[in-house]
């Protein structure tokens, strides 16, 4: 089974509900606490979809500042 592709916006839009939920709803110490590791997974999962595109970014750059191979003709 493949993996569903991921979506920045609807993992930020999720960490967004979620911090609203503890703001405003949740007043239990533990469910505090699960919503905070929940928070976490979904930053670090937001973390590295930025890091990697970051890092195509770069890549992309580099190549635009490499020379042309010189033609043979």
């Amino acid at each position: 089974m493949d993996k569903p592709e991921f979506s920045l916006e609807t993992e930020l839009e999720a960490l967004r509900q979620l911090l609203k939920r503890m703001q405003q709803e949740v007043h239990d110490f533990d469910q505090q606490v699960a919503l905070y590791q929940q928070g976490m997974t979904l930053i670090g999962r937001c973390r590295e979809y930025l890091d990697t595109s970051e890092l195509e970014v770069q890549q992309l750059i580099e190549g635009e500042r490499r020379p042309f191979p010189e033609s043979e003709a």
